[in-house]
């Protein structure tokens, strides 16, 4: 009963205060005033945008100083980044919108990234160190229109750090914490992270920007035992970051940007759920990629995005394993404003996208000692082409529509077309703003290079995924104030699913559903802001399937609420809630070599933050417990979650 009227506090605050997706401890900006990309890649005030778009800023980073990536999303309406709460080392699953990882699309500036050996050529979140990071625009729903296959269910752009307006700026991190489970006591630290972060910019418009950062964390086993006796050897998991970046900005009509990175991370695992093991994964990532942006007229701007990835995966274990992944993508489009008059406009996206996916992997064959090739790059490759447009119409009165379509043409599979279309109403009553908009969506998955051609589990005759998102909902604002509610409904066709043909002799492949499924859900979100000191959010998401009463690994019910106040000058603190309802589950027993579906139990987490910048120096300490009331929980099934644990840490900025 208690957990029930926790929670369902947690989902008044909802309407009390809701939760925005923007969180800053500025009050200079409204809430709607903010400026958005994601939706057209035009800049758009939030107002006018035709969809939500979720903003986090380096503020609201800077505010959870202790948290990673996976952290800072799982706190948003409609996500849930399964693993993120679990050893350093764990698989993540990116669910958004009851969707799957291949479902969603990642980009960095702007450049869609991915690795081609992952099982859904998705890509690693673990890779990335989230003091490279600027800030993070998310667009839920069907994107393909403007960001092509797989943007499905969402589309994340990392943003990395910028250069300062002059001068050079120098930020230097670190700090330590604990790392275990309910069951453990807090005996040292088991985590260090250190970061050091260089951007400037000359007075001749050169800009430049260097990046180290590492992480080390122990002390916490990946799998549970079963036994509440018997404590399993933690797993280990260490990354090293290095991310270089030179370019050119005249501050005026044209801007050149290229970086190299270079990520790589050791990751100890065990065997399975509930069973001890002595393997590991080294996985390394070297990613280049070019930003250009030339302002050719007042009107006019052509944009180039493009990034190549190298990846190299190496699993250490009874079964070794070795693949070689390299992936490119570019996104050339130009950008064009026709004024119809005083108010209206009409904003025009002419582009094209392509891409090119191969891998090879290495096995050692059962009674041999030495690597044997399964699949090689000249056959295990696939290269997309996609021409698109988009226009956003602004009649200047409040009513616009965000239209577009695409083609896709993949090397494997015959042309495909997919199209958004997105109105959207806005209207003041007095200095209320109330927003109306709906959409119809068209996206287009196509499989990953895995589930093709992987040794024993692909199948090449597999069909692309299409689906299509019907969204509704409103928002209303008033200054610092906000609430919204979203609608959804997705109809999939051919889903790709893992599929277990013959069990007496373990026997799996990649297969297409031969039925529709349908994902529906709700989003409620808001944010609020009291007496000029006091930030209280909370957002609420309803996700089903049909026919599916617990979905795998997916809250049907997740609340989401936090507040923050600015105790005194420079000093704040922020106390965090999330909910999460029972999840389905399914493991591989190997006592009995049969598969258990499981029914993994609802939890709540309590976190609180605070940190402090001293008023005449660039020096902040921070400080955090997470999972204050230390609940026992599972994400994955068989697998070990954090109990309370402790960080602490200062930052220099010169």
């Amino acid at each position: 009963m208690k957990k029930q009227i926790i929670a369902l506090s947690a989902l008044i605050a909802v309407f009390v205060s809701g939760k925005a997706q923007v969180v800053q401890d500025s009050t200079a900006t409204k809430l709607e005033e903010v400026i958005v990309t994601a939706s057209s890649k035009f800049e758009l005030k939030r107002k006018d945008s035709g969809k939500p778009v979720i903003k986090i800023t380096r503020a609201d980073i800077e505010a959870q100083r202790s948290a990673n990536i996976a952290d800072l999303l799982n706190q948003y309406a409609g996500i849930e980044i399964n693993g993120a709460r679990s050893n350093a080392g764990q698989n993540q699953s990116y669910f958004v919108r009851g969707g799957n990882s291949r479902q969603v699309s990642f980009l960095i500036d702007g450049a869609q990234v991915n690795d081609p050996s992952n099982i859904a050529g998705d890509f690693d979140l673990r890779l990335v160190d989230i003091d490279q990071i600027e800030e993070i625009e998310i667009l839920k729903g069907a994107a393909s229109t403007l960001y092509g296959a797989n943007a499905s269910t969402a589309v994340i752009n990392i943003k990395l750090r910028k250069a300062p307006t002059s001068g050079v700026r120098v930020n230097v991190a670190s700090f330590i914490g604990t790392n275990k489970s309910v069951e453990q006591a807090n005996n040292g630290p088991d985590e260090y992270n250190n970061s050091i972060q260089l951007q400037g910019r000359a007075i001749n418009g050169l800009t430049y920007g260097v990046g180290l950062n590492h992480q080390s964390t122990n002390g916490l086993s990946a799998a549970e035992s079963a036994d509440d006796n018997e404590q399993f050897e933690s797993d280990a998991f260490n990354r090293i970051n290095l991310l270089g970046r030179i370019g050119y900005n005249n501050n005026k009509d044209f801007k050149l940007s290229s970086y190299l990175s270079f990520d790589e991370y050791v990751a100890e695992f065990d065997n399975g759920a509930f069973t001890d093991g002595d393997n590991e994964t080294y996985s390394r990532q070297i990613r280049w990629g070019t930003n250009m942006n030339w302002k050719y007229s007042e009107k006019g701007e052509l944009v180039y995005n493009d990034v190549s990835t190298h990846t190299r995966r190496d699993t250490r274990s009874n079964f070794p394993s070795l693949f070689n992944a390299d992936g490119y993508s570019l996104d050339l489009y130009n950008k064009y404003t026709f004024d119809l008059d005083n108010e209206s406009s009409l904003k025009t996206i002419l582009g094209f996208n392509f891409q090119n996916q191969t891998y090879e992997d290495f096995s050692i064959p059962f009674g041999s000692t030495e690597f044997v090739q399964n699949t090689d790059k000249d056959n295990v490759n696939f290269q997309i082409y996609d021409p698109y447009f988009n226009v956003v119409y602004l009649s200047g009165t409040g009513f616009n529509v965000n239209v577009g379509a695409r083609y896709n043409l993949h090397s494997n599979y015959d042309g495909q077309f997919v199209y958004n279309l997105n109105p959207s109403y806005r209207f003041d009553i007095g200095e209320h703003l109330i927003k109306a908009y709906t959409s119809y969506s068209t996206a287009y998955i196509t499989p990953s290079l895995f589930q093709l051609y992987a040794s024993g589990f692909g199948n090449e005759n597999l069909e692309p995924e299409e689906n299509a998102t019907l969204e509704a909902g409103f928002t209303w604002s008033k200054d610092q104030t906000s609430i919204g509610l979203t609608f959804f409904q997705r109809e999939e066709q051919n889903l790709v699913q893992f599929v277990t043909i013959d069990p007496a002799n373990f026997i799996s492949q990649y297969q297409n559903e031969d039925k529709n499924l349908t994902a529906r859900g709700v989003e409620i979100v808001g944010q609020t802001l009291l007496f000029e000191k006091l930030n209280l959010t909370a957002n609420y998401t309803f996700t089903e399937r049909d026919n599916e009463p617990l979905l795998r690994r997916i809250p049907k019910h997740k609340v989401n609420a936090s507040a923050r106040i600015e105790a005194f000058e420079g000093a704040f603190i922020t106390a965090r809630y999330q909910y999460n309802h029972q999840r389905g589950d399914v493991f591989f027993d190997s006592t009995t070599f049969m598969t258990q579906n499981v029914e993994l139990d609802s939890y709540q987490l309590v976190d609180l933050d605070g940190t402090y910048k001293l008023k005449s120096k660039e020096v902040t300490f921070f400080a955090g417990v997470a999972n204050i009331f230390d609940e026992d929980f599972q994400e994955v099934v068989g697998f070990q979650t954090r109990g309370r644990t402790y960080k602490v840490g200062v930052r220099l900025g010169f």
